[in-house]
């Protein structure tokens, strides 16, 4: 049986459509086989950008022995210079200004995030918050984003494992969305739709897979993908880089759990994961969250033209069987 359903945090409807089904068939698997890598230690000489890295003190920039390593990345389609809109008749323009750095997260290019030890999945989440904190600084940001690509079939270029920092001085579709209908929200009733959203799915429990002190990862009533996983702070926060340093490791651990929980019930799947916060912490109607979507389904015409996402997997029916993995692996809700 087919249902709409209207995305909150946006203007998109959902086909929700269980008659379609999701095979195996529909996706591939992630597999971690190579020893070698670009990215790794000894290949600092080709990347010697170097922006900041975790290393022994007397270790010295663009040599081996670090942890984790920022760089520029080198496949940049963007320029460090000043953003310049241009009007022509009836478009508009601009340079190609902005930032983009490749965080290097582990050495081993066969460590996956949930393999990680946990103390080291902290010293990667602070480095995310500190990147991203130090990029807002920079004149003229309107927009930052960090992404993890995990498989070719998610995007990603490298098999390493890494994450990539956008900033850029235009707005992006997805949060301009989100902005949107936060703004609306608090005009109407004074409160952040994020946490009011947060106040339902707690109450109602059918679409929450997991949470602990600080965080919550649950599947969104109205998800565009297969199994799409939110994971947000329960306390209110417009801006990542405003996170504690205490928060990390109970966001550490909850991240770990869900990936797990992913793979096992798909078996391995390529993934997005993207971060949606915002470059500045005075605007105090948005919530910063993580979306995970594993690709799983591709977009027909249906969904080109309808501007509809089609989903055959109810997010309450994803819920059950991400907290049935969990649940093999010992987590509770």
């Amino acid at each position: 049986m087919s249902q709409l359903r209207k995305d909150p945090f946006g203007p998109t409807w959902v086909v929700f459509s269980t008659e379609i089904g999701l095979e195996t068939s529909d996706f591939s698997s992630v597999s971690r086989n190579s020893d070698s890598s670009i990215l790794a230690p000894g290949n600092e000489i080709f990347l010697n950008k170097e922006i900041f890295a975790l290393r022994p003190n007397n270790s010295k920039i663009n040599q081996p022995n670090w942890t984790i390593r920022v760089i520029e990345n080198p496949d940049s389609l963007l320029e460090t210079k000043e953003l310049k809109i241009y009007k022509k008749q009836m478009f508009s323009y601009a340079s190609n200004s902005g930032y983009q750095e490749i965080i290097i997260e582990h050495p081993n290019p066969k460590m996956a995030l949930e393999d990680m030890p946990l103390e080291h999945l902290v010293e990667v989440l602070k480095v995310y918050r500190d990147r991203i904190e130090k990029l807002s600084k920079k004149p003229g940001i309107r927009h930052i984003q960090l992404t993890r690509n995990v498989g070719k079939e998610a995007g990603s270029r490298y098999d390493h494992p890494h994450a990539q920092v956008l900033a850029v001085g235009v707005r992006n579709r997805w949060l301009s969305e989100e902005m949107t209908a936060a703004k609306s929200h608090y005009e109407k009733y004074h409160s952040c739709l994020f946490c009011d959203v947060l106040e339902t799915e707690l109450l109602a429990k059918e679409r929450v897979i997991s949470s602990n002190e600080h965080f919550i990862a649950l599947s969104p009533y109205a998800a565009k993908t297969p199994f799409e996983t939110w994971i947000l702070p329960k306390r209110h926060d417009s801006n990542f880089s405003s996170i504690k340093s205490t928060s990390l490791k109970a966001l550490a651990s909850l991240l770990k759990d869900i990936i797990r929980a992913i793979n096992g019930s798909l078996n391995h799947p390529p993934y997005n994961l993207m971060l949606h916060t915002l470059p500045i912490k005075d605007e105090n109607r948005y919530h910063w969250h993580i979306e995970l979507l594993p690709r799983l389904t591709k977009k027909s015409g249906f969904d080109w033209s309808s501007g509809f996402y089609v989903n055959p997997m109810p997010p309450e029916d994803a819920t059950k069987i991400l907290k049935e993995a969990l649940a093999l692996q010992g987590v509770g809700l």
